[in-house]
């Protein structure tokens, strides 16, 4: 069984039901070493499960670690979990049997005894160091699962020794292939867990590997660029992945045709990211740019141009310019309408920021009429229970709110947020306080309550759906 199949709340820190240690040997250094060398000639296999666990972090190792040892014929990927069982347990048990290791076959998981861990780091040099490093690594990468939000339990569990290979490269210089994939998957994992600063930390370090590796021409090393980019993006270092997109589009210009499609999302990251600092000129420009390359690739109709048109209308309209950003939108929404058919979320979208900019320019009627469409295909698209469903209600709510008719906004409002509750598992990430959680997702929208009635109804009502999803997490 690999670690993949394993029942997270199975997993232990340490380990529960383990073979007992000859405590005399942890005790005794001299012995310690000349245990783990006798292993290299009577089970060669044993020492390299050994000799990399002690590279890594304290924790348990997975079995499946175990028989990644470097040419041997056992490969997690290739045999059966039971197979693997018992080949890890032979190829632990002469560990086992000279107190070096504990193992718990429960969580099948092996753990190397901690004075024997800190003893055989001590006793090699510094090339035998970076040897077993550069195998412990190797190992940990055919256990580490891919970025998938579905892996994060395995990934959580193997964190600590992602945290020993990051030490390996930035204290030891480790330079590998699997280094560099430890750290990337890592890293992104984190991300999708919303620990961006973490994630990117592991993507700086991937990044230098890489780099060394492949040489800092490679297109590789522009995709890495791009990931750290939007890490630093999400963690709300704006400076920093300014600096990364910038560096991004420059190696992409290097070594990619002129005006190739895949300057088009740094060009459009660069843009978002230069507003949101402030620099107004450079946004407008990259925008432009990343249109013209759109429309020159894929011509005037395509989703992606259309993407592109409704980003530039949001930024128009940020700067208080809804008169010129209308246009745009309405382009957006044409070319969706067309390409992608009445009923796509994207045409949603549009519609609400339509919407949005018809309200700011005094045509309420056609607001209304976007607000509400855009709500009709969401519910189509999404159900009557669904995030993007309940975000349409409230604006909705909203327009009627600010149009003075409480009590259909009322209606509209409660419904909204009795679909945001329904969304709400019981592990949901509620932020802190909730009503800055609710009000943070209208600022997505550019809309807020505009009448104290109406917040209120809003803090009622998102107070009973943060106790009720609280209720059942706990």
């Amino acid at each position: 069984m690999s670690p993949n199949d394993q029942d997270p709340a199975r997993r232990p820190t340490a380990p529960d039901s383990v073979s007992d240690p000859a405590a005399p040997l942890a005790a005794d250094p001299a012995s310690i070493v000349a245990a783990a060398r006798e292993l290299a000639s009577e089970a060669p296999g044993g020492a390299e499960a050994l000799f990399m666990a002690v590279m890594l972090a304290p924790e348990p190792l997975p079995f499946d670690f175990a028989l990644s040892v470097e040419g041997a014929p056992h490969n997690p990927s290739l045999i059966n979990p039971a197979a693997a069982f018992f080949a890890a347990t032979a190829t632990l048990e002469p560990l086992v049997a000279r107190g070096l290791v504990v193992t718990d076959p429960d969580a099948r998981t092996y753990q190397v005894v901690p004075g024997v861990r800190a003893v055989l780091r001590d006793s090699l040099d510094p090339a035998e160091a970076i040897e077993w490093a550069g195998r412990a690594v190797y190992g940990l990468n055919l256990v580490l699962p891919d970025a998938d939000p579905g892996s994060w339990p395995v990934v959580e569990w193997l964190m600590p020794h992602t945290l020993a290979c990051r030490e390996l490269v930035a204290q030891r210089g480790l330079r590998t292939p699997a280094a560099n994939r430890v750290l990337h998957q890592a890293g992104f994992s984190l991300h999708a867990q919303g620990r961006h600063r973490e994630a990117a930390e592991l993507l700086d370090l991937a990044l230098i590997v890489d780099t060394e590796i492949k040489g800092p021409g490679h297109p590789d090393i522009a995709a890495d660029l791009e990931g750290l980019g939007t890490v630093l993006w999400a963690a709300g270092d704006l400076e920093r992945a300014e600096a990364v997109f910038d560096r991004c589009l420059a190696l992409q210009r290097q070594i990619f045709t002129e005006d190739n499609s895949v300057t088009a999302p740094i060009l459009n990251a660069l843009a978002v990211v230069r507003q949101a600092l402030g620099r107004f000129d450079q946004a407008e420009a990259d925008f432009l740019e990343c249109l013209r390359v759109l429309i020159k690739v894929h011509g005037e109709g395509h989703p992606a141009v259309a993407s592109c048109l409704g980003n530039l209308a949001l930024f128009h309209e940020a700067a208080g310019n809804p008169a010129k950003a209308l246009p745009l939108a309405e382009r957006a929404l044409e070319i969706n309408r067309a390409v992608l058919g009445e009923t796509h979320p994207e045409v949603a979208a549009d519609l609400t920021t339509v919407g949005l900019l018809c309200d700011a320019l005094g045509d309420a009627a056609r607001a209304e009429t976007c607000f509400r469409e855009s709500l009709a295909v969401r519910q189509h698209a999404f159900g009557s229970d669904h995030p993007e469903t309940a975000q349409a209600l409230c604006n909705l709510a909203l327009f009627l709110d600010g149009s003075g008719r409480f009590d259909e906004a009322a209606a509209r409002y409660e419904q909204g947020l009795a679909a945001y509750e329904a969304a709400l598992g019981p592990g949901h990430p509620l932020m802190e306080p909730a009503l800055d959680h609710y009000l943070a997702l209208l600022e997505r929208t550019g809309s807020r309550p505009r009448t104290d009635r109406m917040r209120a109804l809003a803090e009622a009502a998102l107070r009973r759906v943060v106790e009720g999803a609280g209720g059942r997490a706990g």
